[in-house]
C-alpha cells in the first residue's frame, strides 16, 4: 500500500480518520471553492490537452450550472451525501478518476481513490496534492485518500466492506474480478466495463466543406481519436460513412487527416506500429473484411458486415474499421450493448433521434458531434453521478 494522499500515517489510522469526517451539503461553498482553484491551476498545464479539457470542466460556469440543475430538481426534497465512496480508476485514462471523484466530493462524500499501481507520480496527480496541501482546504483534504496498491493485497476487501459506493472503471475482466469482492449490504455499485464507440460521417456534407471547415473537422476528430491512444471508451474506433459519394469523401477525408496527424507529430510508438500490423494480417484472412489500407500513422480497415469477433480485435493507436450504409438509421442493425458513443457530423438531430428510437438492443449511450466524444458530463454510461452519489431522505 503507497499514500499519495495524506502523506504521512498508516493506512489504517488514516482510514479510521477519514470514517469521522462529517458529510457535507451538496454543493458545500467550500468544496466549489476548491473545484475553482483546481480548475485554474489544471488549466496551465497546455502540453497536455486532456488535463486542460479536465481544469475546463471544473470551470466556474460548469460547477455553478451543475448547482443550478441539481437545486431545480431536488427542490423541496432533503437530500444527504451516501458516505464514503470508493473509487477504483483505470489505467489506460489516467484522468477519469478525478471526473467521478469531484462530483461525489460535489455531493458531499467522503472519498478512496485507489489509482493504478502502474503509477509512480504524474502531473495531475501532483497538481491534485498541492491543492489538497493548501490550508484553506483542509476540509476536503481530510475527506480525501488516494492510494495505489497491487490487486494481491486485501485492501479493496477492506475498502468495499466500508464504503457506501463503489465505482469501478476497467475492462470486463476488472469488473469482474471487483465484482466477486462483497459490497456493505447497503452500498450501491456504478461499473464501466469495456465500451466501444463510433463516428459516423455523412458523406454529402463532408464534401460541401470549404478547407478552413475541413480542418476544423480533422481537428476535433484527431482530439477524439489520439488524446489516448483510441483506447479512452469513447474514442471512434469504426467510422461510419452514409450518402451516395462515400468514395469522394473518404478520398478527401483520409488524405488530409494523414496530414492532419503528420502535423501534429503524433508520436509513433514501435509498439503499437507492431500492433496494428498484426492486427491487419489477422483480420486480412475474415469474410467481413474486404480491403485493408496501412499507414505510417493509422491503419484503416473496410468491413462488408461487423461481427462481434472483429470488434474484439480491435487494438487501438489508430485503427478504423469503416463500414458504410445508405442512410445513418441503417446502422441500428449492428449496434450491441456494449457500444456507448456515437460521435456524428452532417446529421440533423431528427436523423439521430430516428436512429436510437430504432436501435434493438441497449447500445449507445451518447450522440454527441464530432470534437466531443472525450467530452464527460454528469451522466455517464446512462447514469446520473450525483443522483448515484447521494440519498433521498423522506419526511412527512
Amino acid at each position: 500500500m503507497k499514500l499519495f494522499w495524506p502523506q504521512n500515517g498508516e493506512f489504517e489510522v488514516v482510514l479510521k480518520k477519514l470514517g469521522n469526517q462529517q458529510l457535507l451539503s451538496p454543493f458545500d461553498d467550500e468544496v466549489v471553492r476548491f473545484t475553482q482553484s483546481l480548475s485554474k491551476r489544471l488549466l496551465q498545464y497546455r502540453q497536455i490537452p486532456e488535463i486542460v479539457a479536465l481544469g475546463f470542466w471544473l470551470r466556474k460556469t460548469n460547477v455553478q450550472s451543475m448547482k443550478e440543475n441539481w437545486e431545480t430538481e431536488k427542490s423541496g426534497k432533503v437530500i444527504k451525501a451516501r458516505g464514503t465512496v470508493f473509487h477504483i480508476a483505470p489505467s489506460n485514462v489516467d484522468t477519469i478518476f478525478v471526473y467521478s471523484w469531484m462530483l461525489s466530493l460535489l455531493a458531499g462524500n467522503r472519498n478512496i481513490i485507489r489509482i493504478s499501481s502502474k503509477e509512480k507520480s504524474n502531473p495531475l496527480l501532483d497538481a491534485i496534492i498541492l491543492e489538497l496541501s493548501r490550508p484553506e482546504f483542509e476540509k476536503i483534504a481530510n475527506m480525501t485518500i488516494i492510494c495505489t496498491y497491487s490487486y494481491e493485497e486485501k485492501a479493496t476487501k477492506i475498502l468495499s466492506s466500508i464504503c457506501h459506493t463503489r465505482v469501478v472503471w476497467g475492462g470486463d475482466t476488472t469488473v469482474q474480478t471487483i465484482r466477486q469482492i462483497p459490497l456493505a449490504s447497503m452500498a450501491n455499485e456504478l461499473v464501466f466495463p469495456d465500451r466501444f464507440s463510433l463516428a459516423a460521417f455523412s458523406s454529402e456534407v463532408v464534401l460541401t466543406l470549404d478547407e478552413e471547415n475541413l480542418e476544423q473537422l480533422l481537428e476535433q476528430f484527431y482530439n477524439d481519436v489520439f488524446w489516448f491512444d483510441q483506447m479512452a471508451c469513447s474514442s471512434p474506433r469504426l467510422v461510419v460513412w452514409s450518402g451516395e459519394k462515400i468514395a469522394q469523401a473518404k478520398t478527401r477525408f483520409w488524405k488530409a487527416f494523414e496530414r492532419k496527424v503528420y502535423g501534429k507529430r503524433y508520436e509513433l510508438m514501435a509498439a503499437n506500429q507492431v500492433l496494428k500490423y498484426s492486427t491487419s494480417l489477422w483480420l486480412s484472412v475474415n469474410k467481413e473484411v474486404s480491403q485493408i489500407n496501412n499507414k505510417t500513422y493509422f491503419s484503416r480497415i473496410q468491413l462488408t458486415d461487423f461481427s462481434p469477433e472483429v470488434r474484439e480485435r480491435h487494438c487501438g493507436g489508430g485503427v478504423f474499421f469503416e463500414y458504410h450504409v445508405n442512410k445513418l438509421i441503417d446502422i441500428a442493425s449492428i449496434i450491441i450493448d456494449k457500444d456507448q458513443t456515437l460521435a456524428y457530423f452532417g446529421y440533423e438531430k431528427e436523423e439521430l433521434i430516428e436512429l436510437v428510437q430504432k436501435i434493438p438492443t441497449r447500445g449507445l449511450d451518447r450522440v454527441v458531434p464530432i470534437g466531443q466524444a472525450l467530452n464527460f458530463d454528469g451522466v455517464w454510461d446512462g447514469q446520473s453521478f450525483i443522483n448515484s452519489f447521494t440519498r433521498e431522505v423522506t419526511i412527512l
